[in-house]
């Protein structure tokens, strides 16, 4: 890294300061330009030697507002704060940038420029700034102004060097606005849809999308092997960005995960970026685990399920509450012998049924129609949380199990995802289900959105016969 070249203007007035400081960073100009938009970058970086920093707020946008806290060695705290005024990637940013009290009064304004050029693919930073004293005592501040920010960049400079090939960047733009992408990517409901590289099944233990909260689950891949999972979420910023811990700091595998959401004419830029601790443990999980691969399958898989839930086509819900503890209903959801009794809608015969209750295992079925003719079915379980919780895709197939086209209805999605939820309260089950297509085009969305009477009316004949099918069970029981 070259020798850095501030320049001051003349301390003629001690209310102001001005500093142009220049430095030549190796690093290409979108790295250094992100460490100065990215809040886990900046964190690393901002404010003069030996202080901590603490980003509270980054909206990087014209207009938006931005505010962290040094804190300095003795324990004192000093925040920062200000307003983007122009932001051109990766070339220029203009804000304002103001020192505050305690109370939150500002006693320094500032106003800083910095462009970045391209040099041969390194990044010449050239910083001008400067600021006014708003109360006599903030003079003294002024007089550290240079010293400050030139350490600042010296800190800035190793950040680079410590993060370089250290990170997995994706990103990609989703035709939905920023509040909904944030809510699919963060909701329990939507996470295991979509979650994992395709051909991979989730299961969650649990999950608390709060700072400080854990999600623990395991990841089923194709090949049957299972990948237990947990993560610690640190920054919760609603819609703006996601700063999680994926695993235990200093175990195999640990990375952290930052998450931005950025608004694009009502389009959303999604970007995620995974932080290594070691060059070496990034390139041997993008070798052995395939993870960039799978990272964007990921968020191919997350595209398909925000596609449902942005073309605005409801979901079908249906609750029941059944006079019946929870263990027995679930009992009568998850085995056959209970199914056999009840499963289909009204006047149909359920012929057959055969269940493996296991993430990527099947409930497959027969059911005779009443005009006669025989019909097939399979749920392939994505999720299962005893005695709470069951998620499905569900199709038609033929007897073999081969997913079939509903004769009568060709434009009918070849796959609905299903999440069944079971809560007990007073010796009561309530059941919640909710369902809508996976996988669809707009005219199979459109017939599906067409049908929810119809199929209303189907799960209302089909759990009245489980109710029954209950009433009946614990009779058994009581005799």
């Amino acid at each position: 890294m070259a020798a850095s070249n501030p320049s001051t203007s003349p301390a003629s007035n001690p209310m102001e300061r001005e500093v142009v400081i220049t430095r030549v960073f190796d690093a290409p100009r979108k790295m250094v330009f992100r460490a100065w938009t990215d809040p886990q970058h900046m964190g690393r970086w901002w404010g003069p030697k030996h202080f901590t920093s603490r980003v509270e707020q980054m909206d990087v946008r014209p207009g938006g507002a931005w505010r962290i806290v040094m804190c300095a060695p003795d324990g004192n705290e000093h925040p920062a704060q200000g307003v983007y005024r122009e932001i051109v990637p990766p070339e220029r940013l203009v804000f304002t940038n103001d020192a505050v009290d305690k109370d939150g009064s500002v006693i320094i304004a500032g106003f800083t420029t910095v462009t970045f050029d391209d040099q041969n693919g390194k990044t010449k930073i050239t910083l001008q700034t400067r600021g006014v004293a708003i109360v006599a005592y903030a003079a003294n501040y002024l007089k550290g102004m240079e010293m400050g920010w030139t350490q600042s960049l010296e800190r800035l400079a190793e950040s680079l060097q410590t993060t370089s090939g250290r990170e997995i960047v994706i990103t990609r733009v989703f035709d939905a606005p920023r509040d909904l992408v944030f809510q699919v990517w963060t909701d329990p409901q939507h996470v295991g849809s979509w979650w994992g590289p395709k051909g991979f099944t989730t299961t969650t233990h649990e999950i608390n999308v709060r700072p400080g909260g854990v999600w623990r689950f395991i990841m089923h891949g194709p090949d049957g092997v299972d990948y237990p999972n947990k993560i610690v979420y640190l920054e919760i910023a609603r819609p703006e960005r996601l700063v999680y811990d994926h695993g235990d700091e200093g175990e195999p595998g640990y990375f952290r995960v930052t998450v931005t959401f950025a608004d694009q004419d009502g389009k959303t830029r999604l970007t995620m970026r995974s932080l290594f601790t070691t060059r070496e443990e990034r390139d041997m999980v993008v070798a052995k685990y395939h993870a960039i691969e799978g990272g964007n399958q990921t968020l191919d898989r997350f595209g398909e399920h925000l596609a449902n839930t942005a073309a605005g086509i409801p979901k079908l819900l249906v609750s029941r509450v059944f006079d019946a503890p929870r263990d027995l209903v679930w009992n009568a959801v998850t085995r056959p012998e209970h199914l056999i009794h009840w499963w289909g809608p009204k006047s149909f015969t359920t012929l057959a049924c055969n269940v493996d209750l296991r993430p990527g295992g099947q409930f497959q079925y027969s059911m005779r129609a009443p005009d006669g003719h025989t019909m097939w079915g399979r749920w392939v379980y994505r999720e299962i949380v005893p005695p709470k919780r069951v998620v499905s895709v569900v199709s038609e197939t033929d007897e073999h199990g081969n997913p079939l086209r509903n004769p009568k209805s060709p434009t009918w999605p070849l796959e609905m995802l299903y999440t069944m939820t079971l809560a007990e309260h007073d010796g009561k089950t309530t059941m919640t289900v909710t369902g809508f297509p996976i996988n669809a085009t707009e005219e199979e969305r459109n017939t599906f959105a067409a049908s929810r009477d119809w199929m209303l009316q189907g799960f209302t004949g089909t759990l009245d016969k489980l109710a029954a099918h209950l009433a009946d069970a614990q009779g058994d029981n009581r005799s």
